[in-house]
């Protein structure tokens, strides 16, 4: 919902950065899976209930998903680099919350749901982008991605901030993952009805 005003706040700052590591031939594709290695420490640290080491590297994971932007729309966008950014992407979101079932067995149900939530967003996000590509669609003229998505109440930023509760007050975790669980079925349902309009037209 707010990653359009996050990117544009951003935007400078990983502009500069990526203009930095060009000078050193570093390509966008290392930056996705220095990212994803970072994301696989993240979840190490959950698992062993290290939540101020895992915090680090969640922070480290989701800058150089911004970063590896940066640094593609810099040197030159790539079909295979943009495959890359959302295979790792997507298996984080799934890693992230499976580490609190591994580090105690009674988050089973909550996470469950959470993570049934985040197929469903995944999945529409994909396949809205399949059918607007397939169709020739022009939504926005204003679209920066190698690909259209629709957007939704619970985008990027809503996912972290959501990562970020469920480190920071673990003990009302089952909460945030019921919330937050709920709130991505309704982007699920406006996705689908958004679709279903635009394909009627």
């Amino acid at each position: 919902m707010f990653d359009k005003q996050i990117n544009k706040i951003l935007k400078p700052t990983l502009d500069v950065l990526a203009k930095n590591l060009s000078q050193f031939k570093i390509q966008a594709n290392a930056v996705t899976a220095a990212g994803f290695f970072f994301g696989l420490c993240c979840f190490y640290f959950i698992v062993n209930n290290m939540f101020i080491y895992a915090s680090i590297f969640l922070f480290l994971n989701r800058f150089c998903d911004g970063l590896d932007g940066a640094l593609a729309r810099l040197i030159g966008q790539t079909d295979i680099g943009a495959f890359y950014d959302i295979v790792s992407d997507f298996l984080f979101y799934s890693l992230f919350p499976l580490s609190f079932i591994l580090l105690d067995i009674e988050n089973t149900y909550p996470i469950c749901f959470l993570l049934l939530s985040f197929v469903a967003t995944q999945t529409t996000f994909l396949a809205s982008a399949w059918i607007i590509e397939k169709n020739k669609l022009l939504i926005s003229e204003n679209q920066k991605k190698s690909f259209f998505y629709i957007g939704g109440i619970t985008e990027g930023f809503e996912t972290i901030i959501c990562f970020i509760m469920m480190i920071i007050f673990y003990d009302y975790i089952n909460y945030i993952a019921y919330i937050f669980g709920t709130l991505c079925w309704i982007t699920f349902t406006t996705r689908v009805i958004f679709i279903r309009k635009l394909l009627k037209t």
